[in-house]
């Protein structure tokens, strides 16, 4: 045949056929008729289940029963696979048949023991060890022994299998001890890592161990990798192990693997196989289905199985060793932890702990590791409540655990392992281990927080309504000695000391732990301990006894007693501030000490005076201070937060003279702290705020402002003076509809079209404020007739819509039943919007022009109602009785709401106002519980007079015609006559005057017939005074104090006294040139001895009041001089205390007028030839240029 060449054709040349000879047909013929061996037919009998085919077999002269087939298969290996026991029984009696033969190929390795452990076949182990076998032989990385570990529930088979495989293990073991082999089984490591004990440890297989343990296996053994079983618990529980731990290789697992085989080639292979696997699905064997067949497990499940496992890997040790944290002898996993606490239950497993002798050095290593894993768990169980919060409650009420084997450590004999009975509660022993771990000299604050915790549920000393009598024993006999609270006291003051000289001996710092990570620690260590302390003496103070124990000491002797050693840290506070010279980066280690020190002397004081109120009063405090840490829902270990309990016990008892007595000298290093950092005045100096003279005003501003910056949100107020007809609803709007929230965070005003940021632009606003909200003359700006600018119309024009949309006026397509209504009351209709509501402020005495209140509204009175009451020959109203406008009410209760929300952020902002209320106003801006009828009547001693002849009076001797009512003047409106000439002149205004008239009010509602008797007098006395002081405005005052509120914190109010907030509001009345001369910064190389600067202070020291204070406007932007003064050397180091500076620029013409920048209080002057040329321009920028201009 010919051939194409290789060039010709570009590809290889075929190689020619040849005819098939007559030999090779015939192998061919012969090779498709061959027999299969007797192996092969053997194996397949018995996937077949065919014995009678088997025995045929077997009778084959010379048959070699350990032959393999051509697929390396073993009939006595598959007999055991298929647990085929008859099928067994004939292969070993079969002659020279070899008990350990083994498979090759897919299943290399695999002897007829292994597969009937595997099979769970215990019928066939048992036939199986009559005749010699080898126990050691592995299949791939196990054993036959280490196979039964696998049938476990924690490695996701059912108990029925867990127990076959235990009765296997039995057998191979009792065969091991007949055979001398018992030892190396136990030590042979088949994954050449793990022994039994550790492969049972990783399985979670304690019924095992319990087995391997009564064969006198080591279970305190470590593995190749120097794991402790412990250890392989931990990394192989859960999630942590791998389904391929220590089990056989499956048969096909190397099929088609082989390196260097082509992938196509290979995934071909693998879908042959799992055909094959899909079509004898029904010859599947015994121990494929037994081995491989399987579940991940439930995690309570495992959670049972891995717990059990540890305490029974503790056994020898004791449950304690769970929790060491020496070298790698304990458990790592705080959730493992958490199981055997769960399980055992903490009281139990203190007690045994405890039962140690102190000389084992492991008991100061497992009091210490569970002492750790607690405080660790607790905020766990706090944070994660569906996972821990269980398991930390079963942990602490459980008191009792059925038995648990223990060994006795003191006599240290093996045999004398007993089972301890656990007691109801915690022992002696165990409490006074916990307080010698809490008591360390390196313990924690979580620690003795989180113990102290323990303690309390445990013990329960606040289960009584009040506290323990002198008659009875705490529950721990040390709760009723003196020397255990002085023990606490002696920490205290240790860690005082530490905390006040930086003294720091911990050896567990991190290197990325910073100095104040370091004060924090201490400031928590001495928190924890004070409330540790206190926790415990208000239940037991009474049973306290002296260090002799012969007497019960009385409640104020024993705290006396007690406190010496904390006391003592007067002597080194006084040392430390002392040393102290200027503002300091960590004051809080200072005031939390003096905190600590005040209420000891609080409590001290209280004692003495009358112990026993004081204790009831403490014992409530501390009773649900203990129930609220016991619920609480999260764990908070920043410092504000950790001293509310100090708080609480400072703000419920008064300040003794002994503790003023020794603050008043620490006024200066106080003023230190606070300038450092506002916040130690909320955290621990909050009550030394109503010691007058200790704490400075504007350290408590700053105080508010600090906590402004911290909040989120902000309240915005965007306004244009080019248009001050809005004003009020530019304001008014965008302050009512701020949030809540955003109202307690820092203030931005934007000037709109005006450049401009800081403090000086919030200046200008509240002059604005002022002007318009607090003028006693009504509105300052809203009877301008000026249109807005373009810019407003376009910036402002939703603010404007909204203001309006809500505003009392009428609109222009009111309703008829509207106007009806206005005519009825013989009222104006109003036109413009909430600026027609104003003045909104009156002088108390219109002479004087000083102290301001609410202004007063006239009351209406339908002219039918008066002369119905004429016919009734009555001269008394109710309140039904009155007209009222709702819409008037609504208007004015959104305008004093916004108004008390304005008065808090300029108070915030230390912007005074200059609006004067009396003292009363501000007690009730406090919600003062003890205004009297007296303060009420403070400006008026005639009227006050006669409330006192009231009280003095005998109404039983002598009655008086006297009911709970006042007089007062109301104006009588003709309705019918009103709304008949609104009906034939719509758009006039009613001609029919209004008369005014006085009638009697009811002082309260209902109670207008009440006649003042002795028993109701002072109550008469209170109302008349409050109706005196109100007027008919109460409501309008409650608004203000909500408005208040609602920017100033009720609780941060208690910072101030009421003639500081009176202050703050008012201002300084008089202007100090003496004090502003000193403080001016003169810029650009300027200097006091410039001739112009010299004839500018001449021109402004002959100022009058009033042009000083338009100097003042242009200069800074306010009429008033600073709250605080000029000098601003006691403010806070984060406060405003911008300077005042004066500019000379010698490139300005004379001709020019002075400028001034209101942000930065700085006042450019040109530099005039003459005193007279700048007298001259300066009274043209006061006059002109105070609401801020370019250039004259």
């Amino acid at each position: 045949m010919a051939t194409s060449s290789p060039s010709a054709r570009g590809r290889r040349p075929r190689r020619p056929r040849s005819k098939p000879t007559t030999s090779t047909t015939t192998s061919a013929s012969s090779s498709s008729t061959r027999q299969p061996s007797t192996a092969s037919q053997l194996v397949a009998a018995i996937r077949r289940d065919d014995f009678a085919t088997l025995s045929s077999l077997l009778q084959t002269p010379e048959l070699d029963v350990n032959r393999r087939t051509p697929q390396g298969d073993a009939p006595l290996v598959e007999a055991c696979r298929y647990a085929r026991v008859d099928m067994a029984t004939a292969l070993l009696a079969a002659p020279h048949v070899n008990a350990n033969v083994t498979s090759s190929n897919r299943s290399a390795g695999l002897t007829p023991l292994v597969a009937a452990c595997m099979a769970l076949a215990p019928h066939v182990v048992a036939l199986l060890l009559q005749k010699s076998v080898d126990l050691l032989k592995t299949f791939g990385r196990v054993d036959a022994a280490a196979v039964c570990l696998l049938f476990c529930e924690a490695n996701g088979r059912s108990d029925a299998q867990n127990d076959a495989a235990l009765q296997i293990l039995t057998q191979l073991l009792d065969y091991a001890q007949e055979h001398d082999q018992l030892q190396t089984l136990l030590d042979a490591r088949p994954d050449k890592v793990n022994g039994l004990v550790h492969v049972a440890a990783g399985l979670g297989n304690w019924k095992a161990l319990q087995l391997l343990r009564g064969f006198g296996a080591d279970l305190s053994a470590r593995n190749a990798a120097e794991h402790s079983a412990l250890g392989v618990v931990e990394l192989n529980a859960f999630q942590a192990r791998s389904l391929q731990f220590c089990e056989p290789p499956r048969a096909q697992a190397d099929a088609g693997t082989g390196r260097g085989r082509n992938n196509r080639k290979r995934h071909k292979k693998q879908q042959e196989e799992e055909t094959e696997q899909t079509e004898d699905q029904e010859l599947q064997s015994e121990a494929d289905k037994q081995t491989f067949t399987r579940s991940r497990p439930d995690r309570a499940v495992e959670a049972f199985h891995v717990t059990r496992t540890v305490l029974e890997l503790t056994k020898d040790s004791g449950v304690g060793a769970v929790f060491s944290r020496k070298g790698d002898e304990g458990v790592r996993g705080l959730y493992i932890k958490a199981l055997v606490l769960t399980e055992v239950g903490l009281v139990p497993i203190l007690n045994e702990i405890a039962q140690m002798a102190d000389t084992q050095k492991e008991k100061a290593v497992y009091t210490d590791g569970l002492m750790y894993t607690v405080t660790s768990v607790y905020p766990l169980a706090v944070k994660n409540a569906k996972e821990y919060q269980s398991l930390w409650r079963q942990a602490l009420d459980k008191r009792t655990s059925d038995k648990l084997e223990v060994n006795d450590a003191a006599q240290g004999d093996e045999e004398e392992k007993k089972s301890v009975p656990r007691t109801l509660g915690l022992s002696h022993e165990a409490f006074k281990m916990v307080l010698n771990g809490m008591l360390s000299h390196d313990s924690l604050s979580r620690r003795v927080k989180v113990w102290t915790l323990i303690l309390m549920h445990l013990l329960d000393p606040y289960a009584g309504a009040s506290p323990l009598t002198a008659d009875k024993r705490p529950i721990m006999e040390e709760c009723g000695q003196l020397q255990f609270f002085e023990r606490i006291t002696e920490m205290i003051y240790r860690s005082g000391t530490k905390l006040a000289f930086c003294i720091f001996d911990r050896n567990d710092i991190e290197e990325d732990e910073s100095y104040d990570e370091e004060i924090e620690f201490h400031l928590h260590v001495l928190i924890s301990l004070t409330e540790l302390f206190l926790q415990f003496f208000a239940p037991y103070a009474r049973t306290i006894r002296s260090r002799d124990n012969v007497k019960v000491l009385g409640i104020s002797e024993s705290f006396q007693l007690a406190i010496k050693p904390v006391k003592q840290l007067w002597i080194l506070v006084n040392a430390a501030l002392g040393s102290l010279d200027d503002a300091i980066a960590t004051p809080q280690r200072f005031s939390l000490l003096l905190h600590l020190l005040q209420v000891i002397e609080q409590l001290e004081a209280a004692f003495v005076l009358d112990e026993h109120a004081t204790l009831t009063k403490l014992f409530g405090i501390m009773n649900r201070f203990v129930k609220k840490e016991a619920n609480k829902k999260r764990i908070k270990m920043v410092i504000t937060e950790q001293t509310q309990l100090l708080h609480t016990i400072a703000t419920s008892f008064p300040i003794p003279s002994t503790f003023t007595d020794k603050a008043i000298p620490l006024k200066d290093s106080v003023d230190m702290l606070i300038r450092s950092d506002p916040k130690v005045l909320g955290m621990d100096l909050y009550s030394l705020a109503s010691i007058p003279g200790l704490i400075r005003l504007e350290h408590k501003v700053d105080y508010l402002a600090m906590l402004a910056e911290e909040r989120n949100g902000s309240v915005s107020v965007s306004i244009s003076r080019a248009s001050e007809a809005n004003y009020v609803d530019f304001i008014l709007q965008q302050i009512l509809s701020t949030s809540a929230g955003n109202l307690k965070g820092e203030m931005n005003i934007t000037l709109v079209n005006e450049p401009g940021v800081g403090v000086g632009v919030t200046r200008e606003f509240f002059q604005i404020v002022q002007r318009c909200f607090f003028s006693t003359t009504g509105s300052q700006v809203h009877a301008s007739t000026a249109k807005p600018a373009p810019h407003v119309l376009e910036i402002g024009a939703q603010w404007l819509q909204l203001a309006r949309s809500q505003s009392p006026r009428n609109n222009k397509k009111r309703s008829d039943n509207e106007k009806e209504s206005r005519a009825k009351r013989g009222r104006p209709t109003r036109s413009g919007g909430f600026a027609e509501l104003f003045p909104l402020f009156e002088f108390v005495d219109k002479q004087r022009c000083g102290v301001v209140t609410i202004a007063s509204r006239s009351v209406y009175v339908s002219k039918q109602v008066i002369e119905t009451k004429r016919k009734e020959k009555s001269l008394s109203l109710t309140q039904k009785d009155l007209l009222v406008d709702s819409s008037e009410v609504d208007a004015l209760k959104k305008v004093y709401l916004c108004i008390g929300r304005l008065m808090g952020l300029a108070i915030r902002n230390h912007q005074p106002l200059a609006a004067d209320f009396p003292l009363v106003f501000w007690r009730f801006m406090m919600r003062d519980g003890s205004l009297s009828w007296e303060d009420y009547c403070e400006n008026s001693d005639v009227f006050k007079r006669s409330l006192q002849f009231v009280l003095d009076h005998d109404f039983d001797a002598e009655p008086l015609d006297m009911r709970f009512e006042y007089t007062m003047d109301v104006v009588v409106v003709d309705e019918e006559a009103d709304a008949k000439q609104s009906a034939e002149d719509s758009g006039s205004t009613a001609s029919n005057s209004p008369v005014t008239t006085s009638m009697e009010m009811e002082l309260q509602k209902g109670m207008g017939d009440v006649e003042v008797t002795n028993a109701n007098k002072a109550q008469y006395v209170m109302l008349r005074a409050q109706q005196y002081f109100f007027g008919n405005e109460l409501t309008y005052y409650q608004k203000i104090r909500d408005g208040f509120t609602d920017t100033v914190v009720k609780s941060d109010l208690k910072l101030f006294r009421p003639e500081e907030l009176r202050h703050l509001v008012r201002g300084e009345r008089t202007i100090d040139f003496v004090g502003l001369k000193k403080s001016v910064v003169y810029s650009r190389g300027m200097s006091p001895s410039r001739r112009v600067i010299q004839d500018f202070w001449e021109i402004a020291e002959s100022f009058d009041q009033e042009t000083r204070s338009k100097l003042l406007t242009f200069w800074s932007g306010s009429p008033l001089p600073p709250i605080f003064g000029f000098d601003s050397k006691y403010r806070s180091m984060n406060a405003d205390t911008a300077c005042w500076y004066i500019d000379v620029d010698t490139q300005m013409k004379a001709s020019f007028c002075p400028m001034a920048n209101t942000c930065d209080r700085r006042l450019i002057l040109p530099d005039y030839p003459t005193s007279a040329a700048l007298k001259e321009k300066l009274l043209v920028a006061l006059e002109h240029g105070s609401v801020g201009y370019d250039r004259m």
